[in-house]
């Protein structure tokens, strides 16, 4: 399970004896910058071990929304994987100024901090830790959990992400078999009284803290953590004189849960948003594909297939050809945010154009993150791809990510992973050259349903990934 939501950055490395020198502690943890964060230049577990990822998962546990100032977060970082044996781990919490926060030992038997590094920055699994996955991995129903903590910044420090990837290993001293997995998601801050989340204190917020009162209600979720002022667990007069003090009115001009939304999930949602969140795969046709469509059954449901992968809809590549539906893009809309989100979310029996897709399986979230790419991830391709199809951007910048960020699983030449069948194979070269718009979106958001990174997770450019598209395009095909 991919789920692309808010927390930090937890690599999981393990293992085995590999080809690369890193790699031969890795039974007693690995060295610093291999969780996937934008330190170590998105490297992670298949810069040693064989990119083979399987039907397991690694998940970070614990993770707040929202982080305050200061507070300790106690996390569990569980790889699962029946066919294997055991797990390793390493992680660490990134933002746009580096590493934020600190890592704290909860179990120093089994986790430590990564070599090289400053304490606070990485940790991950000891010798201990992996030796006792391996002897309780089949009691734990073929998962193992190292728990570790995480406290905030004591100021605003702006988003934060806790990178979460994992391998779990068959423990036979060699990497060939070994599985690596990845997870991540991204944390901004709580503005103390802001119990709604809108970056704003107002009514809204005090209509929550009045629910607080006393203890709190289901319904509110955890808002009574935002206007528990003084942290005693209850929410009192004490607490409502401070929420006085920082009432800044009503300034805020978004809601809540765009505000909180993560456009990088919502990209790889756009794209097949059923892997991402686990929801059954929608059968039939949606009811808002066109009659003059030529495409059937649950790829109907895709934003893409109407909005197409430039995100101009009959203005741009999907304007002709097997995916035609005339149906305009998302590039350029003037909608809101809100208005958006109702689309999406609108019975069409009462609304024109309504959606209706928390009906067939995404859930609020998950609209919101679309509304969030929709509004901030979508570019202009054609800065990038030139209407023929052929990529805009520095050769040499790309040779240089892709061979750091990319060749770990897809290989040096792009052929290690085969995208098509034996008697037709698709390859990264021959996927760059086919559908460019395609390559450059998951390029930028990752595939569905697995480790794959994004490079926007990782704070790099559009033309970043313009220009591994641009290197990618010369390997064979």
């Amino acid at each position: 399970m991919i789920t692309y939501r808010i927390y930090a950055a937890a690599v999981v490395i393990a293992t085995g004896i590999a080809i690369l020198p890193v790699a031969l502690g890795s039974k007693n943890g690995v060295f610093v910058g291999y969780s996937g964060g934008p330190a170590g230049s998105g490297q992670n577990c298949s810069l040693c071990h064989l990119f083979n990822e399987g039907p397991g998962r690694v998940e970070l546990q614990g993770a707040p929304q929202r982080y305050r100032s200061g507070v300790v977060y106690d996390l569990v970082v569980r790889v699962t994987d029946p066919a294997q044996k055991g797990a390793g781990f390493e992680i660490s919490a990134e933002g746009a100024a580096g590493h934020l926060g600190n890592l704290l030992l909860r179990d120093a038997i089994h986790t430590r901090f990564a070599e090289h590094g400053s304490a606070g920055n990485y940790v991950t699994h000891t010798q201990d830790g992996y030796d006792d996955s391996l002897v309780n991995w089949v009691a734990n129903g073929g998962s193992y959990e190292f728990t570790l903590a995480w406290q905030a910044p004591p100021v605003d420090a702006g988003s934060i992400t806790l990178f979460t990837a994992g391998n779990a290993v068959d423990d036979d001293t060699r990497s060939l078999g070994d599985r690596y997995y990845a997870d991540y998601a991204t944390i901004g801050f709580a503005r103390p009284g802001d119990a709604d989340g809108d970056t704003d204190v107002d009514l809204l917020d005090f209509a929550e803290l009045q629910r607080c009162f006393n203890g709190a209600d289901p319904a509110v979720g955890d808002a009574c953590e935002y206007v528990d002022f003084d942290d005693d667990g209850a929410v009192s007069l004490a607490d409502l004189t401070d929420w006085v003090n920082v009432r800044t009115g009503p300034t805020a001009a978004l809601p809540a849960g765009f505000v909180l939304a993560d456009p990088v999930r919502g990209g790889a949602l756009y794209d097949r948003w059923w892997k991402m969140n686990g929801a059954p795969q929608p059968v039939g046709d949606h009811p808002l594909y066109p009659d003059i469509g030529q495409q059937t059954g649950n790829v109907t449901y895709r934003c893409k297939e109407c909005h197409s992968w430039d995100y101009k809809g009959l203005d741009g590549a999907y304007g002709s050809g097997i995916h035609y539906t005339g149906i305009r893009g998302v590039f350029g809309s003037t909608l809101g945010p809100r208005q958006v989100f109702d689309l999406l979310k609108a019975d069409p029996a009462t609304v024109p154009n309504g959606h209706n897709m928390d009906v067939y399986g995404m859930s609020e979230g998950d609209l919101w993150d679309v509304v969030k790419f929709t509004s901030e991830g979508v570019v202009d391709t054609n800065d990038y791809i030139t209407p023929g199809g052929a990529f805009i951007g520095d050769y040499f910048n790309g040779n240089f990510l892709y061979s750091t960020f990319c060749s770990g699983c897809h290989g040096e030449d792009g052929m290690f992973l085969n995208f098509g069948t034996g008697q037709a194979p698709s390859y990264v070269g021959t996927f760059a050259n086919v559908n460019p718009w395609e390559f450059l979106h998951k390029v930028r958001f990752g595939h569905p349903g697995s480790s794959m990174p994004a490079t926007d997770l990782l704070l790099w450019s559009a033309q970043d990934a313009a220009d591994i598209s641009v290197y990618s395009a010369t390997l064979p095909q």
